[in-house]
């Protein structure tokens, strides 16, 4: 098994479990169930995944010839899935808890499905990944990306908080996490380096924007 293939299964796990120690130290007494519970939720996502994509084969949907089937398979069997199911387990298990209070709740959990699905997709990708995607450019690459659309949209999750009707911000948050992860997956499909690097530093300073916004916001804040 190549290097690379190894050092893509690396990101993910590290996020989370200094994640979880940083919390483990700033609230010694807390429980973490609902850390752990989102972290395996996450992780189940690679069950519909997995489906989907037997589909997609069966339908010679990834038979990417053309410009249109590429961008298809990127933003919508790809990019789609995946941020919907964590939109949904963000939307049913954290955005209902008692224990999310503001905006920046929702973001440490939003980070923490988005580590439990990374984890299990790349594990998945050792074995099932698209002949035509650069391995060594998705290890580098994958930290970044799914932190930054999982800050994203955990922050618009948050303001819904406060929000008598947030169906607005569910949807902005979902939309903006499906575009940065189909242009991420793009670039990846098309090995086109120069704007994968470019796309992966603009989600990057877009997410650093957003959760320094939310560690404004008030400690009160419903």
């Amino acid at each position: 098994m190549e290097t690379s293939a190894l050092l893509s299964l690396l990101p993910a796990p590290i996020v989370a479990v200094s994640l979880f120690m940083l919390l483990r130290y700033k609230y010694p007494n807390s429980s973490f169930h609902l850390v752990y519970k989102t972290f395996i939720l996450g992780a189940v996502g690679i069950l519909p995944v997995f489906i989907i994509e037997r589909v997609i084969s069966f339908l010679h949907l990834d038979h990417l010839h053309s410009l249109n089937r590429t961008l298809f398979y990127a933003f919508v069997l790809t990019a789609g899935v995946f941020e919907l199911w964590k939109f949904l387990v963000l939307r049913i298990f954290v955005y209902t808890s008692k224990q999310v209070h503001k905006t920046f709740d929702v973001i440490v959990y939003s980070i923490i499905i988005g580590a439990g699905f990374t984890t299990a997709y790349s594990i998945y990708a050792l074995f099932y990944a698209p002949s035509y995607i650069n391995v060594g450019l998705y290890a580098l690459t994958i930290g970044p990306v799914f932190v930054s659309t999982a800050v994203i949209m955990g922050y618009f999750t948050g303001i819904a908080l406060s929000r008598q009707f947030p169906v607005i911000e569910f949807i902005t948050g979902l939309f903006i996490a499906i575009i940065f992860q189909g242009i991420y997956r793009f670039c990846l499909l098309t090995t086109d380096t120069l704007l994968l690097y470019m796309a992966t530093g603009g989600m990057l300073v877009t997410a650093i924007s957003l959760l320094a916004i939310s560690l404004r916001e008030p400690a009160e804040s419903n």
